[in-house]
């Protein structure tokens, strides 16, 4: 039986976690956990940079508090679902736990950014709002125009803004730690969109399990751009707010625009834990040139979580050549896997080791399900990166199409149990029956377990089957991005049906070319992946640039691809 125990490693234990007994997130509920902060470090600060405001815990709690009041005067319920628009901010941090001490649930809601696409987004927006059947918006001041159309699409809906006249001396509500505190809904899926439900007690089992496996202590600096409505974004803060870490958090678009900058500031504030995807540190790596690094002092950086979409081998070793020079130690890679299903964090490596790389038979991977070691530079090779063992409080097993239990080097369902884990979707009890398993929350991730430590090696729905064989869509990918004529190496591989109903795979290709020129491209790319992977019957397809999308947390929609190429959304959709 493969299943992990909880905190457990390869030798039986979890060994120095440094946060332990001394940390400060404590309480029943969310409510309890800040006023204890805020009484046990009052001046720990939250600083935004760009928009040079800050504010210490105790600010946040008394903040936090006259808007749980003000919101209850004008309308709010405890247990009602509260749909929260804001950019990083005291404002958006104090509506949070502001509805949060009022006894309702908050949904941070995404902001608008491409302004391309803004009634996709708010359709999206109503989508969310009405699956959640929401009776109050929060909106902040740089959300107002979005909010005030979001109110004009669902009529029933009342948008306030974030800063509202204190309330009075109102009492605010009991909360309890089975009360339902955070409705996260997920960005990945294309049909309708389901909100995960976390309780009190819920999200506090996940906060405590990232504190106690990272090792976090109130000589951590915790710096973000992730956006608080991501998961990662949302509970990686709240665990430092949470523990009286000091924390610096900026804006997407400027981590994106100025990554540079980003790392300039990592080195004057002294930084010592950074969140983000795996692309965030393929963007910092290509900026960080030998004359960049050298004036760079990052000595201080001790972990960098890389997780919320597949962790690259490359990346991984390319962020450690470019900033060796820099003073960042091997260990401070930090690859991780979770969820918001399981409140953020399901297993992570042991502090202060270095990330661990092995390379895997891909063909037997795929036919036979099991993990047989190879060289990295066996044409067959497939690179994969350990995310650790299961977080405290944590349970991680295998298991095949079955439900059977599978041991060691056996590819499978990585199923989590613990009380981190949701229990289900709001509103949605037939997508919450296909989540759990007996109290095991399936991932729709396929993994195997070597030596205590999990690889994931791909989405169980985005597997390509052919003639009998499985196929990894990275594979295909990784085969072709660096073939010249692809946009910026953007491409996704699906599950495809020609037109004899052979079961086939398809790359979609952005690209500048056109006419003969990109044909030629398509009898390119399909020749790589042939050569590379042995896959017969390959179609390409190429789309301009731009043409595919990503999910929130930086992850490519394949499904969502595949699904606009068959409806002959080419050129747009």
């Amino acid at each position: 039986m493969s299943t992990t125990t909880a905190g457990r490693g390869p030798g039986g234990k979890r060994a120095g976690n440094g946060g332990g007994d001394s940390m400060l997130l404590k309480g029943l509920t969310l409510g309890d956990a800040l006023r204890n902060i805020a009484d046990a470090a009052p001046a720990t600060p939250i600083v935004f940079p760009q928009r040079q405001q800050s504010i210490t815990v105790t600010e946040l709690l008394s903040s936090a508090e006259d808007s749980a009041r003000a919101f209850l005067n004008a309308g709010m319920a405890p247990q009602e679902v509260v749909g929260l628009l804001g950019v990083a901010g005291p404002e958006l941090l104090i509506a949070i736990f502001g509805i949060v001490l009022a006894g309702a649930a908050v949904s941070v809601l995404p902001a608008q950014t491409d302004i391309g696409g803004r009634q996709r987004h708010l359709r999206h927006l109503v989508a969310i709002a009405s699956t959640a059947q929401m009776r109050h918006i929060i909106a902040d001041s740089r959300n107002s125009e979005l909010g005030r159309r979001l109110g004009e699409a669902l009529p029933q809906t009342r948008v306030l803004p974030a800063t509202l006249e204190p309330g009075g001396p109102r009492h605010l509500p009991t909360v309890g730690p089975d009360h339902v505190a955070v409705v996260q809904f997920t960005s990945g899926s294309t049909s309708r969109p389901r909100g995960v439900v976390l309780t009190h007690s819920t999200v506090l089992a996940g906060l405590r399990a990232i504190t106690l496996s990272a090792g976090f202590t109130q000589d951590d600096v915790f710096v973000q751009w992730v956006p608080h409505h991501h998961d990662m974004g949302l509970f990686g803060h709240v665990t430092q707010i949470l523990n009286g870490v000091p924390s610096h958090v900026f804006e997407p678009q400027f981590f994106v625009r100025r990554p540079e900058k980003f790392l300039r500031y990592l080195a004057d504030s002294r930084a010592t834990v950074v969140t983000g995807p795996n692309f965030a540190y393929d963007l910092l790596t290509r900026v960080a040139t030998p004359d960049l690094a050298d004036t760079l002092d990052l000595s201080s950086w001790r972990l960098a979580f890389n997780g919320a979409e597949p962790v690259s081998a490359s990346t991984v070793r390319g962020f450690g050549a470019a900033f060796g020079a820099a003073g960042v130690a091997p260990t401070v890679m930090y690859p991780v896997y979770g969820l918001a299903e399981a409140t953020l964090a399901a297993s992570f490596p042991q502090p202060g080791t270095t990330p661990r790389v092995v390379a895997v038979d891909r063909a037997e991977l795929g036919s036979s399900q099991r993990a047989v070691l190879v060289s990295e530079h066996d044409p067959v090779a497939k690179l994969l990166v350990s995310v650790g063992m299961p977080v405290e409080g944590a349970h991680i097993r295998l298991v095949d199409e079955q439900g059977g239990v599978l041991g060691p080097g056996q590819l499978g369902e990585a199923q989590v149990s613990g009380q981190m884990v949701t229990s289900g979707y709001l509103g949605d009890p037939e997508a919450t029956e296909g989540l759990l398993d007996h109290g095991w929350l399936r991932t729709g991730d396929l993994a195997f377990q070597l030596d205590g430590e999990y690889f994931i090696a791909g989405r169980r729905k985005e597997m390509a089957v052919v003639r009998g064989k499985n196929y990894f869509p990275d594979d295909a990918e990784a085969a072709v991005r660096q073939v010249a004529g692809v946009y910026r190496g953007n491409c996704v591989a699906v599950a495809d049906t020609d037109s004899y109903g052979q079961e086939s795979i398809a790359l979609i290709v952005e690209t500048e070319l056109l006419g003969r020129e990109a044909i030629a491209l398509e009898r390119d790319v399909a020749q790589k992946v042939i050569t590379a992977l042995g896959m017969p019957n390959v179609h390409v397809h190429t789309v301009a640039p731009r043409w595919l999308t990503r999910t929130t947390s930086g992850k490519w929609q394949r499904l969502r691809a595949a699904e606009r190429l068959h409806r002959g959304q080419r050129n747009g959709g």
